[in-house]
């Protein structure tokens, strides 16, 4: 991995809530171009805020990094606004999917194209080929989002980010509140953009199964550190993660609870 190709750069980044709760203790990782990088974690391990303060929305939650910095290609980005983000490639999938349920699933894919400037044949061209990956959203397009599944609503979180012409994805939970099922065709489209589109994607996931699965590079936190980094790969065939991120040991399932210790590289005191 050469300086050249990394897309973005986190480097021991320190987030405060309100003024006095430390939720980021010093994060630090790479996303190299048209890779799929997963943080992985329980829940209130950091993995939301870590991709709030890539994308800036920090300030909407009294949140602000207070250490560290963050480089989009290169550039420092703490300083700019979402909206200067989203005009230099980046766009966030919040938590939640929130489309606009008033909203037909065609009308709440054109919001994402707000910011284009490249008139509206190129806008339409990407409205197909974002069709063209959720074949299921051209269905439904003239309904309204709210009397959508969970799964559709999703699709079209994702499919409004596209609309934007992303160079890079933040996607924060995706497979909240899906079936497995929709979780693994939403997985399997995510992957299929990476590869045709070359998107960059950074992906928060709990279900870290599924995230190695379809990533090339993990990295897992606990109370807002990294505590462990890896190829995909590797991450599924290391012991301690099979036995407290997947459920499985080589001994049998065991609960967290019945390990008082397990090995972990820690970074942040090297």
């Amino acid at each position: 991995m050469t300086a050249a190709n990394i897309f973005l750069n986190v480097n021991s980044v320190e987030v405060i809530y309100n003024h006095v709760i430390l939720v980021l203790k010093g994060v630090s990782f790479n996303v190299p171009e048209g890779s799929i990088v997963a943080l992985l974690g329980g829940n209130g391990a950091g993995k939301t805020t870590t991709l709030r303060a890539v994308s800036n929305l920090l300030h909407g939650e009294r949140g602000e990094v207070t250490k560290g910095s963050i480089e989009l290609k290169g550039e420092r980005v703490e300083a700019l606004t979402p909206a200067d983000l989203v005009k230099r490639g980046v766009v966030q999938v919040m938590e939640g999917r929130h489309c606009f349920g008033h909203l037909t699933i065609e009308e709440n894919l054109l919001t994402g194209a707000y910011t284009r400037t490249d008139g509206k044949g190129a806008v339409a061209a990407t409205l197909e080929k974002v069709y063209d990956y959720f074949p299921r959203l051209k269905t439904r397009r003239t309904g309204q989002a709210a009397y959508t599944s969970g799964g559709e609503q999703q699709m079209c979180a994702i499919g409004r980010a596209l609309m934007a012409n992303p160079k890079m994805v933040l996607l924060d939970e995706p497979s909240m509140g899906l079936a497995p099922q929709i979780v693994e065709e939403v997985f399997e489209i995510v992957k299929d953009l990476n590869q045709r589109e070359k998107v960059t994607v950074l992906l928060a996931e709990q279900n870290t199964g599924i995230a190695l699965r379809y990533a090339d590079f993990g990295y897992i936190l606990e109370n807002g550190r990294v505590v462990m980094e890896g190829s995909a790969e590797d991450l599924r065939s290391n012991e301690d993660v099979k036995e407290f991120y997947l459920g499985l040991s080589s001994a049998g399932r065991k609960s967290f609870k019945d390990v008082k210790h397990y090995r972990r590289r820690k970074r942040w005191l090297s």
